[in-house]
């Protein structure tokens, strides 16, 4: 099975970004990126040959939005 050149540009963003996690906790810098995290998942539901890992990246994006909202709440 060949593999879909926007789904390996997605996969290689999806690691980018991962790298990039903020060390300190519970930050500003964290929601930001748990925001681009989640914006990289909805990319992926799009472009994933199974449903299930669709409606997976989807869910784990709606979850890393919530977090994020979390965050900048406790943050005040």
């Amino acid at each position: 099975m060949t593999i879909p050149a926007e789904l390996k540009r997605s996969l290689k963003r999806l690691r980018e970004v991962r790298a990039r996690r903020p060390a300190e906790a519970q930050s500003l810098a964290l929601a930001e990126w748990r925001d681009e995290m989640a914006d990289v998942l909805d990319e992926l539901a799009e472009r994933l040959l199974f449903e299930s890992d669709r409606e997976q990246a989807a869910t784990e994006a709606e979850a890393a939005r919530a977090q994020a909202s979390e965050i900048r709440a406790r943050l005040g």
